[in-house]
């Protein structure tokens, strides 16, 4: 009796055992398959990107890794780093963190937008001059303006005005359009802020904060007729601005040419006067031409001795 209880006790813990690892076994296999079967989209480098770059779309691509594999803190959508700051180098192939980037954020303020041995300069516009007020942060502009100066007239003593339009800088960066610094505020900065305010025992307080934030982000989202547009720019293009927008004919007739993200080329442009734009076919270029300008005459003088005439020399005696 007591060997076929003890039977019988054997075979339920034998079963209990069996059971736990059939359960063990399940868990770790779906664990595993999680991890490994199932894949999730991580956003690596194309090339290598320099310490306090500006990351653009052409430098980042996005590729399957398993879950197992992803790094802790990996940037799962390229949108996220685009017009973010490298803080460190990174190279090519490396996955790009969020420990690695410089968010540009306008909670961050403008002098972290400004990329190092850069300066940052603000420039007057308007409907015409901004693009519709279309530009954006991260947008890339040319400069465009008409220029008036003197010349010498042929053949004479006198001036003569001439007047050609001109792209004088071009591939800049815009760092802000009016008071926005970012044409959408991070999400992640945005529930963090969220997030703490609904933990406030304060309502007042938490009412009154949600009331700025919410301010913050009509800033960054509703800014639409701003005044001025601010970018970046080298020492050298600050004193070329500066010295335009110190003409009035040179800065009322200033305008931002906007760039696509991807086009970096700096192309040498020959300037544009009105004989150019109205064309070999116009009245203007087809009348007739002036002549040739005629040497005036070398003025002579007496030598008041033999009375003969002596041409003026500019030369020494």
């Amino acid at each position: 009796m007591q060997d076929k209880r003890a039977f019988l006790i054997s075979i339920t813990f034998s079963a209990i055992a069996m059971y736990l690892v059939y359960q063990y076994i399940s868990g770790e296999e779906s664990r595993l398959t999680k991890m490994y079967k199932n894949s999730v989209l991580v956003v690596k480098a194309k090339k290598d990107i320099l310490q306090y770059a500006s990351i653009r779309p052409t430098d980042i691509e996005t590729i399957s890794v398993p879950m197992a594999l992803a790094p802790i803190g990996a940037i799962e959508l390229k949108e996220d780093a685009f017009s973010a700051v490298a803080s460190v180098p990174i190279s090519k192939g490396e996955f790009i963190l969020d420990n690695k980037l410089i968010s540009k954020n306008i909670y961050s303020g403008l002098e972290s937008q400004i990329s190092r041995e850069k300066r940052a300069i603000s420039i007057a516009v308007n409907v015409k001059s901004a693009v519709g007020y279309l530009l954006r942060p991260g947008n890339r502009v040319d400069l465009v303006t008409y220029f008036e100066y003197l010349l010498p007239k042929n053949g004479s003593n006198g001036l003569r005005l001439a007047a050609e339009s001109n792209i004088f800088l071009q591939d800049l960066l815009v760092l802000a359009s009016g008071r926005t610094l970012q044409s959408e505020p991070p999400k992640a900065v945005d529930q963090g802020i969220i997030r703490s305010l609904m933990n406030l025992k304060d309502e007042s307080l938490a009412k009154q904060s949600q009331a700025e934030l919410r301010e913050a982000l009509n800033y960054a989202k509703e800014d639409k007729n701003y005044l001025t547009v601010t970018l970046e720019v080298t020492p050298q293009q600050a004193q070329t601005i500066a010295y335009v927008l110190s003409v009035d004919p040179y800065r009322e007739a200033l305008s931002l040419l906007l760039r696509h993200s991807d086009d970096r080329q700096l192309e040498k442009r020959e300037p544009v006067n009105l004989a150019k734009v109205m064309g070999p076919n116009s009245y203007m270029n087809r009348s007739p031409k002036l002549p040739a300008p005629v040497a005036s005459p070398r003025v002579k003088f007496f030598d008041f001795k033999g009375e003969l005439e002596v041409p003026v020399t500019t030369g020494g005696p």
